[in-house]
């Protein structure tokens, strides 16, 4: 019986182990260059949040609403991940909101696609 995908709506580029498999020749052809932008976004992204230092990583801390925001480049495709934590539901939700937009804006100011894939109940 097919088992429905995943949701996942927490990063700008989504994409699972079936949906993938026409962009990951892409992507391994092109990993340097996706890894120089995906490099690119995060040192604009530390310009504009307060953060501290992960390896390979941003992490956000937000007093309005309390919370934190993990940013990094997806390992297996080119993009980056946004995870919130905000204690709360509600707040977790703004945040991850509002630093996908932040990422989103730095993005397209470098002249990057932003692609986001919705869970189509699609298993093929």
């Amino acid at each position: 019986m097919a088992v429905p995908r995943e949701r996942k709506d927490d990063h700008l580029l989504y994409a699972d182990a079936v949906g993938s498999r026409g962009k990951s020749g892409v992507w391994f052809g092109e990993r340097e260059a996706f890894q120089t932008r995906q490099h690119e976004v995060m040192d604009a992204v530390k310009d504009q949040v307060n953060w501290v230092a992960l390896e390979n990583a941003v992490m956000a801390v937000s007093l309005d609403p309390p919370g934190i925001v993990v940013m990094a480049p997806n390992p297996s495709l080119p993009g980056i991940i946004v995870l919130a934590d905000g204690a709360t539901p509600e707040n977790s939700e703004q945040l991850k909101s509002q630093y996908t937009a932040i990422v989103g804006k730095i993005m397209t100011e470098q002249g990057l696609t932003i692609e986001t894939y919705e869970d189509e109940g699609q298993n093929s």
